[in-house]
């Protein structure tokens, strides 16, 4: 539902600050007052074309913002994209921006979004139907949603043929990866077999390479560290210069044993240097134990170096690090055993294929069946009320058919193409005049006869189109009289399951509306500028005088209090 429209520099509209409320809500005004520019706002606010000349003259941006609302059922329609970007249903702000240099902006609650995700929206939010791009009758894959709608019971069917089409992508993508050419699938083995031997021969073990690197440094070093041992152990113990450390601390201890029987002050003295020279004891056993780990094997850096050589190898084949080598490992070994025993396996996948398809034939047979009752009964219904509505002779057929596919699932006799939401295709065609056949309706059907044939349509899925608001533009194209009350009426009606925006030249119309707006054109400094207002009492009463008769009089004043009153009545009726 829309809640709110603000436009700025948008065409001839300067400036408009609308708010909206539930049920009918009607635009009117004199012939090129700029109606439908409300409409155009809302269609490029919702993600439609946007371009430099829609900017008003001398201004640098248009601004338009759109305030909506949607209860949950719609909002968990929407895509999971969509859904994180919204947010909240309750309230959702979009917002398009267009320089005169014709770059555009959109976003969503202040995010910058793409014109797409604006579109996304805007089909779950709003369906707009009249002289615009976005009809729902020029789009045939909308058809099935049509015919989908009368019978609650096809929705639930529907999604649980959905899943089984899913589960057939599956069963069918397993094939595929299994389906090759011998050739190919013997070369995949070979060059598996030989990935796997190669790994496993290499037996590497995850931190391995840390550990070599950590050896190779040692190993690189060895004639240094034994150098260092070597002159460490003559400065501690065996010094050929003079005294030795251990010899000096000996000499030193004997001292301060002999002062410390002269001084018992020196006792500390002597203390501390027998504790120094239990430390210097086992700093000595230490080194002679570190100088015996220096003899390592002749070969063994060779030994490392290779080995971090094979690793590295190996790294650059499959893997960052040993833990992901042995990743490709067990992978490489499932592929292995997988195209190895490809034979069986495609066996069990063709019998859980034809399972599946089996079930999807029955359920698609149900939908079909059910798609065939509900077209009779939209067919029936939307060409009985084309009279009403201004199309006396007009005729609605509505087929569903199926498209032979040799890789669809069975169905009757042969096998037919399918897709997420059963076999059917739903084909639309429709004819205005007596003893002309029926053809596509984007070849037979004006912007006024298509905005009706969708009023009928929406009108009989009133209580079942998930879509909150629908826009009609000039849906009275070429009606009047007790044609246009039949249109008032079914908007009126539709109103109460949807809020209805319309574009109207009829009085009646404009009379059966829960809101009604005018739209109006006027000279300010020499510039043409359209302004939007509501109006209720006395000033609806005088738009509707001036619908009917071109401006206010007592026989129009009095007309329109009396189209007023029906109106009323028409409304709580519903």
């Amino acid at each position: 539902m829309i809640l709110a429209l603000r436009i700025k520099n948008f065409g001839i509209l300067s400036s408009a600050e609308i708010e909206f409320g539930e049920g009918l809500q009607c635009f009117t005004g004199e012939t090129g007052a700029g109606k439908s520019m409300i409409v155009d706002a809302v269609e490029v606010c919702l993600g439609g074309r946007a371009s430099a000349d829609m900017v008003r003259s001398g201004a640098d941006k248009a601004v338009l913002q759109m305030v909506l609302a949607c209860d949950e059922g719609v909002f968990a329609r929407m895509d999971p994209e969509t859904r994180e970007i919204v947010e909240d249903p309750s309230e959702i702000l979009l917002e398009r921006e267009i320089t005169s240099q014709g770059r555009s902006y959109a976003r969503i609650n202040g995010h910058l979004v793409t014109a797409q995700i604006l579109q996304k929206v805007g089909q779950a939010l709003v369906d707009i139907h009249g002289q615009h791009e976005h009809q729902s009758l020029l789009r045939p894959a909308s058809y099935l949603d049509f015919i989908d709608g009368v019978n609650k019971d096809i929705v639930a069917l529907r999604e649980e043929f959905r899943d089984l089409y899913a589960r057939r992508q599956s069963e069918m993508e397993k094939m595929r990866s299994l389906v090759l050419d011998e050739k190919e699938r013997k070369r995949q083995i070979d060059l598996l077999q030989y990935q796997v031997d190669e790994i496993e021969k290499a037996r590497i073990t995850p931190g391995e390479e840390s550990k070599l690197r950590e050896e190779y440094r040692k190993l690189s070093a060895l004639e240094r560290l034994r150098t260092i041992c070597g002159e460490c152990r003559e400065l501690l113990y065996e010094s050929p210069y003079g005294m030795a450390c251990s010899d000096s601390l000996g000499k030193a201890i004997s001292l301060f044993q002999e002062a410390s029987s002269l001084d018992p002050a020196a006792e500390r003295v002597f203390s501390a240097l027998n504790e120094v020279s239990i430390y210097l004891e086992t700093a000595l056993d230490l080194l002679r134990k570190y100088e015996s780990s220096l003899d390592v094997q002749p070969d063994r850096l060779r030994e490392v170096e290779e080995r971090l050589d094979l690793i590295g190898r190996l790294k650059d084949k499959y893997g960052r690090d040993e833990r992901a080598i042995l990743e490709y490992l067990d992978k490489a070994r499932q592929d292995l055993a997988r195209l190895a025993s490809a034979e069986e396996t495609l066996v069990m996948l063709k019998e859980s294929l034809s399972r599946i398809e089996q079930e999807m034939a029955k359920k698609a047979r149900e939908l079909h069946e059910l798609r065939v009752q509900a077209s009779r009964e939209l067919e029936k219904t939307v060409t009985a009320d084309l009279e009403s509505l201004g199309m006396p002779g007009g005729v609605l057929k509505v087929s569903v058919v199926t498209e032979d596919d040799p890789e669809g699932i069975p169905f009757g006799n042969g096998r037919v193409k399918v897709h997420p939401y059963g076999v059917d295709r739903v084909e639309i065609t429709f004819s205005a005049n007596p003893g002309e056949p029926p053809r596509p309706l984007n070849k037979v059907a004006s912007g006024g006869e298509l905005s009706r044939l969708t009023l009928a349509l929406k009108a009989f899925l009133a209580d079942r189109d998930p879509v909150p608001t629908l826009i009609f533009d000039e849906i009275d194209s070429g009606v009047g009289g007790r044609a246009g009350q039949a249109v008032a009426e079914k908007l009126a009606r539709l109103g109460r399951y949807h809020q209805v925006f319309c574009v109207t030249h009829l009085a009646s119309i404009a009379a059966a509306s829960h809101g009604h707006y005018v739209v109006e054109k006027v000279e300010e400094g020499g510039r043409t500028v359209a302004f939007v207002r509501r109006v209720d009492g006395e000033e609806r009463e005088k738009e509707i005088a001036r619908m009917l008769s071109g401006k206010p009089s007592e026989t129009s004043l009095a007309h329109a209090r009396e189209l007023l009153a029906w109106g009323a009545s028409i409304r709580l009726a519903l």
